[in-house]
């Protein structure tokens, strides 16, 4: 049986992914979750199924990581690590490893360690998830039989109900905050602003142009320069609301807020819906026409397909038995993701129109 690790399972994320792992693999995995506080992470794994096991693990510990990582198939991170100790240790002991951080800086330490993982016959993954992950996905599936790429713009648009948590409002808050380099200028994240296609959306909607990791990383094997990465909310006060704290500088120092003010900014309410858009627009040169596809994709909730498509390549890639350090778009597409995901959560659209 498989045997998987869930390192920060008790976060939101973290236990929508154990949900997602039993849920697809049919119970089928001996599922070990870790915290560094012990009577919470007791009463998680009690929650989930009484299979489930508990484990201590203190990420900044090494002694502690160095003991609790062995004899297991996937350790899947859902923390954020100052360095990738969880990746190294897996790579020493042949483990794959699948983290979902989305920040540049870490992704290309771990990417370092390529060679490493190859002569230990395993991988490890980043940014597995939906934005990025799925997003680069798309991008690889859009530019499919096109013979010239002249642009790709990917759009997220994010929902103000997400089950997002602290850490998730952080992370976007951090994302917008970086300078873009565009039109042969530097400048502002969240400031650019353009009109997008999504799905189910009978207008247009306002997204505003951010620097994006995985851009960086999707660069190398998409032929044109011009790869942009866009986002926004569905709530135009709260679109308006964000770009006066990047302005001012707060987007900066918003992790060093009170944790009671950071959870005003997105009040999450079960009744109602947190559908997330997701659309990449393509343009260039098919059968000697220019035309530009939309690839779009609907979905209940952003963590939710996160935690789906972290738990998906799990089965993916130790099915396919990779290796080195990798990306989700190195290793899968969309077309597999979503058959393992196999949920009627998730719709996607692809329409063709010739440019005039």
């Amino acid at each position: 049986m498989t045997k998987i690790m869930v390192v920060g399972a008790s976060g939101v994320l973290g236990k929508l992914i154990c949900h997602e792992l039993l849920r697809i693999y049919k119970n089928h995995i001996e599922l070990i979750v870790t915290d560094y506080r012990t009577e919470r992470g007791e009463e998680l794994a009690n929650s989930l199924n009484s299979e489930v096991k508990f484990q201590h693990v203190d990420i900044n510990d090494q002694e502690s990581v160095e003991t609790s990582i062995k004899e297991i198939d996937v350790v899947v991170v859902v923390v954020k690590q100052r360095t990738p100790l969880i990746q190294r240790i897996c790579i020493k002991r042949g483990i794959l490893c699948i983290d979902v951080t989305p920040f540049y800086d870490f992704v290309k330490e771990v990417k370092q360690l390529d060679q490493s993982a190859k002569i230990n016959n395993t991988a490890s993954v980043v940014m597995a998830g939906f934005f990025p992950g799925l997003s680069g996905l798309m991008v690889k599936e859009a530019v499919l039989k096109f013979e010239e790429v002249t642009e790709v713009n990917v759009a997220l648009l994010q929902n103000t109900n997400a089950t997002a948590g602290i850490s998730g409002i952080l992370d976007k808050m951090k994302i917008i905050d970086f300078n873009v380099y565009y039109k042969n200028n530097d400048i502002s994240g969240f400031t650019e602003k353009r009109k997008m296609y999504f799905l189910d959306h009978l207008r247009e909607k306002e997204v505003r142009l951010i620097d994006h990791a995985e851009k960086s990383l999707l660069n190398d094997i998409i032929s044109t320069k011009r790869l942009n990465y866009w986002t926004a909310w569905n709530s135009s006060s709260f679109n308006t609301l964000v770009s006066i704290l990047r302005q001012v500088g707060l987007t900066k120092k918003i992790d060093k807020l009170n944790k009671g003010v950071l959870s005003k900014l997105m009040i999450h309410n079960a009744h109602k819906d947190e559908y997330a858009f997701l659309t990449v627009e393509v343009k260039g040169m098919m059968e000697n026409r220019e035309v530009v596809k939309y690839l779009s994709l609907r979905t209940d909730s952003d963590y939710q397909t996160t935690a789906m498509v972290t738990a998906a390549l799990t089965k993916i890639i130790l099915n396919k038995k990779i290796k080195g350090a990798l990306t989700p778009f190195e290793v899968t597409n969309i077309s597999e993701v979503t058959t393992v995901i196999n949920s009627n959560t998730i719709l996607v659209e692809e329409t063709l129109h010739d440019i005039e």
